[in-house]
């Protein structure tokens, strides 16, 4: 397990420094690409713009991804939360007497022991609340 761990982070070394690598290389072309049209400073420019550029468009798709994932996360909530009633509704329509037991037995509990449907009633709401 330690193997594989220093393994992962060797290779993240490695293709972080590739990455640098290839964005140091890829500067210094359009540096050298624009010297002559435009002069040190000009090309300075320009490569720094590119190199913004690229970072914007990076921080706009994790960003944009973020909020896809928060969006699936809310809508697989309140499905679940949605199919909870009618999961209960539909067991009460199929077995009217199962669950007309089911209530009977729940108030001799909470009857004998209020602790407990107390206990039980806090549950509930915490994953109400959440």
């Amino acid at each position: 397990m330690f193997e594989r761990t220093i393994t992962s982070v060797i290779t993240s070394a490695a293709l972080a420094g590739a990455a640098m690598l290839v964005v140091f290389a890829s500067g210094f072309a359009l540096f050298a690409l624009l010297e002559p049209l435009l002069g040190g400073a000009g090309a300075a420019a320009v490569v720094a713009l590119a190199g913004a550029l690229v970072i914007a468009l990076f921080a706009l798709y994790v960003q944009l991804r973020a909020r896809r994932r928060e969006r699936e996360a809310a809508i697989a909530q309140a499905a679940m939360l949605d199919a909870l009633p009618l999961g209960l509704g539909q067991l009460t329509r199929e077995h009217p007497i199962l669950a007309t037991a089911l209530t009977a037995f729940s108030g001799v509990l909470a009857a004998r022991n209020p602790a407990l449907a107390t206990a039980f009633m806090q549950l509930l709401n915490s994953f109400v609340r959440r």
